[in-house]
């Protein structure tokens, strides 16, 4: 499998968000707060935060809405 951007064959992962194949210089590793519900509707932050990997495209666009 090559990366996407750069075709690069030493992928490292695929972007949850598209599905495209990533390579080291094209990843971002991205933390992602969870949340549960706890009694009384109340949303409650999961410790530690997940790990979530983007391509650089995706990471962006995710930057842009929710900036």
């Amino acid at each position: 499998m090559n990366c996407l951007d750069c075709n690069a064959t030493g992928v490292v992962g695929i972007c949850t968000e598209c599905g495209a194949a990533v390579c080291r210089d094209h990843v971002v590793v991205a933390a992602v707060h969870l949340t549960r519900i706890a009694p009384i509707n109340r949303q409650v932050t999961v410790e530690p935060p997940a790990r979530q990997l983007r391509c650089t495209t995706c990471n962006a666009a995710y930057l842009a809405a929710t900036s």
